[in-house]
């Protein structure tokens, strides 16, 4: 009885001092739905550069020998994979969930345009292939794709490396590498194509070539170095990088004399990076909770201060301290509540906009990088149900800790104190 009272009461003097209510709900309000959307753009930060690796430059999955991993920074070409083609038929079965499986080589060399020279990542394809796990033939930006059964030696370039050369498709430069032989060698080859891609090495240093014209360049012993797998899309990063992390101890128990990579090996660094940023995100809420829970506080003492007969009314009717201190907080939590509802509602139509419309980071910051973290394209928001639960929760229980300051000052009034203002 005495709770339906006090909730009573409650209800009413939040209404009955609406602008207050009102202005210390929006303080909250605004402050979650930041919370929320940037949450969310950090989470679609994270999902664009996970994506940039996996779609083009390291796959869901990469295998390689055990030796060829250990010096993989000097990309030997003496340390290939025995019987490829045997492995992948393996690797299908073994990886049945895989969308696609590509070899690759990858060599060091250098691009001229006989006057200049620059440092390049050549990257030997099979063409067909390699667009089943990779996107790069999806965003060659002028020309097209390397086609197979073409005698003439062709290349696709990072659009940087075009431009530093003064390169267009149709010219034809000079690529010189260290073959299989440990001999150096240089041939000319002709652009068929350029490519603009989110992954700042491709654009500033990748070379692209096809395995029958790199068996001429670089010796026709030539090896696969790796073997390629995608895996589908998952609906968050954590759910892709399980996926990968079990398909990859599937194919190590398999096959343990080669080294399988998994996505969530390969951007480890950035997976640390990203907690981080949760990190960061978690003193960010704080502070916005802080600043809400100051106007919570300041409200409740207001409504204390203006209603000291009310309290030694209630006081002299025989309610105890332990209910007004109850009042005072019920009122704070239901503040709280119509700001974290209203905080969720208007993050869920920024998340929904972002999610849907994208912001597009080329308009506003151009194609610029920060190390391996790509900053082009059209940035989308995730949807993040349990950040949306967490501010709620969050949200009330802030304002129910604020409010208990201003009730525990109310209930320590005296009833004869109180009533010298009637």
């Amino acid at each position: 009885m005495m709770n339906r009272t006090l909730l009573s009461i409650a209800s009413r003097n939040v209404v009955r001092y609406g602008k207050r209510t009102v202005i210390t709900a929006i303080v909250l309000m605004f402050g979650l739905a930041c919370f929320i959307f940037f949450d969310s753009l950090l989470a679609g930060m994270d999902r664009m550069t996970i994506d940039a690796m996996t779609d083009y430059t390291a796959s869901s999955i990469i295998i390689r020998t055990a030796e060829y991993q250990k010096n993989h920074r000097g990309l030997p070409l003496d340390y290939g994979i025995d019987a490829p083609e045997k492995l992948i038929e393996d690797l299908k079965q073994t990886a049945p969930e895989a969308s696609g499986i590509t070899p690759r080589a990858l060599f060091a060399g250098n691009a001229s345009n006989r006057i200049e020279s620059i440092p390049i990542l050549g990257t030997v394809v099979d063409p067909f292939r390699d667009a089943t796990v990779f996107r790069i033939r999806d965003a060659v930006k002028q020309g097209s794709w390397l086609s197979p059964g073409i005698e003439e030696k062709t290349a696709v370039l990072g659009i940087t490396v075009a431009q530093d050369l003064g390169l267009s498709v149709g010219d034809y430069f000079l690529l010189s590498a260290r073959t299989t032989d440990e001999a150096t060698n240089a041939d000319e080859f002709k652009i068929v194509g350029i490519v603009d891609v989110p992954a700042p090495e491709i654009n500033q240093g990748g070379v692209f070539i096809s395995f029958d014209n790199a068996r001429e360049f670089l010796g026709s012993n030539l090896p696969v170095t790796e073997i390629d797998i995608a895996l589908p899309r998952q609906p968050s990063i954590d759910a892709g990088m399980k996926k990968a992390g079990e398909a990859a101890l599937k194919i190590a128990q398999r096959h343990p004399d080669l080294a399988t990579i998994s996505i969530a090996d390969t951007a480890k660094d950035y997976m640390a990076m990203r907690a981080m940023k949760s990190k960061f995100s978690s003193i960010v809420i704080l502070v916005v909770l802080l600043i809400a829970g100051v106007g919570i506080v300041n409200t409740i003492l207001m409504s204390i201060y203006s209603r000291i007969k009310e309290i030694g009314v209630l006081r002299a009717y025989g309610m105890e301290a332990r209910h007004i201190r109850r009042l005072f907080s019920l009122e704070g939590i239901m503040i709280g509540t119509v700001g974290s509802l209203g905080g969720a509602l208007l993050g869920a139509l920024l998340v929904w906009w972002a999610s849907t419309s994208g912001i597009p980071l080329d308009m506003f910051l151009g194609k610029i990088s920060v190390g391996s973290i790509p900053l082009a394209g059209t940035l989308y928001g995730e949807w993040h149900i349990g950040t949306f639960i967490f501010s709620i929760a969050f949200g009330i229980l802030a304002s129910w800790f604020s409010a208990r300051i201003p009730a525990k000052k109310a209930a320590s009034l005296e009833v004869t104190e109180a009533l010298r203002f009637i």
